[in-house]
């Protein structure tokens, strides 16, 4: 197998590999009646090879496993040193989606590198999703959230992770709530609301506005725009905003702080208004 030049970076190679992982490239000369030898094998691979290369192949064929003894070993490699392998690691809990919620929490929370913090959210929303029943009988209100619309001026992701990570963490605790999967289709959506006709479902877009940094202060602001899911047809709007003193132009942390704050007061003010926004 070819390899990427290391200046396409952690993500890049990940995709390159995770498509050869799909296609068997990596596990083809692995027998099926091989597989829990071939755990073992990979998972040494993963923690001893000196070869980051062979460290990502190895990770992304745990992922591949559908081997609940591979999550151990993964979450053991959110700590290597190379990024690419970091990544590959929390790409391969996404697919494996047997577990690692705390690890993947606990290195988001720590990682420096944007690229692999970027695949630890999506990893996190995975397993989580793969480990819960989507909807069940308990199920009031299902909610889908759309990609930020970013005013901070940011690139990446970052922003938007924010968002659905608080928006997430709010729903957590709402009882008959449930989070579609980031990645569903209005087609899937479509089939799996016509099967709980009761359940009202919604998506939910927010915009935060760019930072206003006047006398001294960060007022930050935030919108969620309330549609009908799958069909989005427009509801209403939820602003919210908040002040921080004495912060100084560009005080990312900060920012983050009061995008969090916001994200989950408006999630929690829609969910008060869930029936009025479903009239």
């Amino acid at each position: 197998m070819s390899f990427l030049p290391s200046r396409l970076g952690a993500v890049a190679l990940v995709l390159q590999l995770l498509v050869s992982v799909s296609l068997g490239v990596l596990v083809a000369r692995d027998a099926h009646a091989d597989a829990p030898p071939r755990v073992d094998r990979m998972a040494s691979e993963l923690r001893n090879n000196e070869d980051f290369r062979v460290r990502t192949q190895a990770a992304l064929a745990l992922g591949a496993s559908k081997d609940k003894r591979a999550v151990a070993p993964l979450c053991d490699g959110l700590d290597d040193s190379s990024t690419t392998v970091r990544a590959a690691a929390a790409a391969a809990l996404g697919k494996l989606a047997l577990g690692g919620t705390d690890c993947l929490k606990s290195h988001l929370s720590t990682e420096t590198n944007a690229s692999v913090k970027s695949v630890l959210v999506k990893a996190l929303d995975s397993v989580k999703t793969g480990q819960r029943p989507v909807v069940n009988a308990e199920t009031k209100y299902y909610v889908a959230v759309g990609p930020t619309t970013d005013k901070t001026g940011r690139s990446g992701t970052e922003v938007d992770d924010l968002i659905r990570k608080a928006v997430e963490d709010a729903t957590a605790d709402l009882p008959g709530f449930v989070l579609a999967p980031r990645e569903e289709t209005p087609a899937e959506a479509k089939e799996l609301l016509g099967k709980w006709k009761k359940v009202k479902a919604f998506f939910l877009m927010p915009l935060v506005r760019a930072p206003d940094y006047s006398g001294g202060n960060l007022t930050v602001r935030i919108e969620l725009t309330v549609f009908t899911y799958p069909g989005k047809a427009m509801k209403g709007t939820i602003g919210r905003k908040a002040t921080q003193s004495d912060v100084r132009p560009g005080d990312k942390s900060s920012e983050n702080d009061l995008i969090t704050q916001l994200a989950s007061s408006a999630l929690s003010n829609f969910a008060s208004s869930a029936d009025r926004f479903a009239q």
